[in-house]
């Protein structure tokens, strides 16, 4: 039998301990085991579709709606533990008239934002899909890493954003409307602008700012927390 060349055996011996680095060799675990064990250098999800064939609901994270007869639907595309507090505004906001959409995540601290967060134009839950498709208003809660005690009105509804910018403005908050090219969200593959009319508003705030409006997780708002929330529910009412 021929011998291969020793060099060729080293070549390929390169790539392939470089798969076995980004977790190729890992094909075979269980959605269980993907779920509990730290993942390092994960790589977003291409869509939520393609998150939800791997990730484990009620492990990884839950998917929570609730349906009224409102035309505003809010929406928490990244809550829970993935940006933190997002799902408590997002219920505030929402109250029991209107209806909300919320995936939160449910890992391990520290794991939730690079595994968990798919960018809002890949970000396709069927299910909020269609509910946001049968609405004329569509509101979604992000978190911005960006500094200070800042609210960013983005999204392709500038009419209700300026709306929103003057209402939280008047109640002491430091509004920027619109938000800048990063964060803006006037994508027509933004989720949010996939309302009735084509346009929905996307709300970034910073992490100091949501953290002193719902100091506490699962708790009520502060004081000023239930400022914003009834200059954000007085505009859609």
């Amino acid at each position: 039998m021929t011998r291969r060349p020793q060099w060729i055996l080293s070549a390929l011996a390169v790539p392939l301990a470089l798969l076995a680095g980004y977790g190729v060799a890992q094909v075979g675990r269980t959605s269980t085991q993907v779920a509990n064990d730290p993942v390092p250098d994960v790589a977003e999800y291409p869509s939520m579709t393609a998150l939800r064939k791997v990730e484990q609901a009620g492990v990884a994270y839950d998917l929570t709606w609730t349906i009224t007869g409102s035309p505003l639907i809010v929406v928490a595309p990244h809550g829970g533990a993935i940006e933190s507090r997002t799902s408590e505004i997002t219920s505030a906001v929402a109250g029991t008239d209107h209806s909300q959409c919320q995936f939160k995540g449910k890992l391990p601290s520290g794991q939730n934002y690079p595994r968990l967060h798919v960018t809002s134009t890949n970000w396709d839950v069927e299910e909020c899909l269609i509910l946001i498709g049968q609405r004329r208003h569509a509101l979604a809660v992000h978190g911005t890493s960006k500094p200070g005690k800042v609210v960013y009105i983005g999204g392709r509804d500038t009419t209700t954003g300026a709306a929103l910018a003057t209402a939280l403005r008047a109640a002491g908050f430091t509004v920027v409307q619109p938000a800048p090219d990063e964060i803006a969200g006037t994508s027509i593959d933004n989720f949010v602008n996939k309302d009735a009319d084509g346009a929905g508003v996307q709300l970034e705030l910073t992490l100091e700012l949501r953290m002193e409006l719902f100091p506490t997780k699962d708790g009520p708002p502060s004081s000023l927390g239930q400022a914003f929330v009834n200059a954000v529910r007085d505009v859609y009412a």
